[in-house]
């Protein structure tokens, strides 16, 4: 941990031969034990959901879009806070190739709290299975919704195919990343 003890600070403007500049947030002892407990378990959420990933989309990035196949009518990729994503517009959509395994999976999609009303469906090969709509309900930060996948829509299979369809007069997404990974033990997909 670093305190302001051990580093060397100047006022702002005594950096006027300088281009850039660096920010800190500042803690309280009580308030950075907080933001180091939800930095780790955030952490370790991350490690777990690797290692239980089956595969990953790396949405509104060509060379991933095209490892997935991707195919879409009135689709657009974004960047949105650095972070690249594809949305679709009514009468649009989008959908690429995710592989499988056996066994329980989870859908996992990110959107961006702060999306006007939005509603879409998501399909795994041409079956819904889920209606998202998005409404500013978690203002200012990205977050992530999972989707238990039924278990016949990936028997026997090595890959499906997941699509994005808004629906009328609505967009789709933008989607910020997906992830297909396995079911925790115990859980039910």
């Amino acid at each position: 941990m670093i305190r302001p003890g051990d580093l060397n600070f100047v006022p702002f403007y005594r950096q006027y031969d300088r281009r850039s500049v660096v920010y800190f947030k500042r803690f309280t002892d009580a308030q950075w034990q907080v933001e180091e407990a939800a930095f780790l378990a955030e952490q370790a959420r991350q490690k777990d959901l690797a290692a239980r990933s089956v595969d990953v989309m790396h949405l509104g990035e060509m060379q991933p879009e095209r490892d997935h196949a991707l195919t879409s009518d009135i689709s657009y990729p974004v960047v949105y806070r650095g972070r690249n994503g594809r949305d679709a517009r009514s009468g649009g959509f989008f959908e690429f190739t995710m592989a499988v395994k056996p066994g329980p999976l989870v859908l996992q999609a990110i959107y961006w709290g702060d999306e006007r009303k939005r509603s879409f469906d998501i399909l795994i090969d041409n079956q819904r299975i889920a209606t998202q709509t998005l409404d500013a309900d978690r203002p200012g930060a990205f977050f992530d919704v999972e989707y238990p996948v039924p278990e016949p829509l990936t028997r026997a299979k090595r890959q499906v195919k997941v699509r994005f369809v808004p629906h009328d007069k609505n967009s789709a997404g933008p989607v910020f990343g997906v992830r297909l990974f396995t079911a925790k033990p115990g859980s039910v997909a």
